[in-house]
């Protein structure tokens, strides 16, 4: 998640990156992502009872703050390896490895197209987010081939570069994914894929193929789906 925090000081190119990820996705990708978690956690039942959830790699907490005025009742926290230097609430910095939550503190953790960017580290990130939580939900990308892995990267030029946020050398498979749940014994018990994200825009629903993105609901071995 593209966040305003990782880069105080931006240049003009940065700022002309931003202008254009804002007017061409940010704010319907927003919307997009969160009622389609909002409607997988409805599905979950975690909707009839405060809903208590974690965003990693929050970026500018505009999906939390989407998904928690459609849940209404419920708490959430959002972390970033970032200063919070515009004194947010509800956000904590962390040093990018260790959770700094106790066990079982929240009903889900959601990692919104943030673990690509901290590839050799998703296994700790996987099993902080099982130690801390019932349900994980994942949206991120799939790469099929050279050619998605360069749309991915030029996706996240845009979206990222002016934020100041690294850029992948790489993107999950979908046998790598399941290898890294498999490694952490989580059960997925629900993916979504392909997302139609970018149906509304007249160019990039023809370049950014809806293939390319996924969600997935992982558990623990011991809950059971609702």
């Amino acid at each position: 998640m593209s966040s305003p925090i990782a880069k105080p000081k931006k240049n003009i190119i940065d700022k002309t990156l931003i202008k254009i990820h804002n007017k061409s996705s940010h704010l319907s990708r927003v919307e997009i992502l969160s009622n389609l978690f909002y409607e997988e956690i409805v599905k979950l039942g975690l909707k009839n009872k405060r809903t208590n959830f974690l965003d990693v790699g929050c970026g500018d907490m505009s999906i939390a703050k989407s998904l928690s005025s459609k849940l209404n009742n419920c708490n959430y926290t959002c972390i970033d390896i970032y200063p919070n230097t515009n004194k947010w609430d509800n956000y904590v910095q962390f040093n990018g490895k260790n959770i700094p939550f106790e066990n079982d503190s929240f009903d889900i953790v959601i990692f919104s197209d943030m673990l690509h960017h901290d590839y050799e580290n998703i296994i700790n990130l996987l099993e902080e987010a099982k130690r801390v939580s019932s349900f994980i939900f994942i949206k991120d990308h799939f790469e099929y081939s050279y050619y998605s892995r360069k749309i991915l990267q030029a996706a996240d030029f845009i979206g990222n570069y002016g934020y100041g946020v690294s850029i992948p050398k790489r993107y999950l498979s979908k046998s790598s994914f399941s290898d890294f749940l498999n490694s952490v014994d989580l059960v997925e018990v629900k993916r979504i894929c392909p997302i139609h994200l970018y149906a509304k825009s007249k160019i990039i629903k023809y370049i950014f193929n809806p293939k390319y993105q996924f969600m997935s609901i992982s558990k623990k071995h011991k809950i059971t789906t609702l």
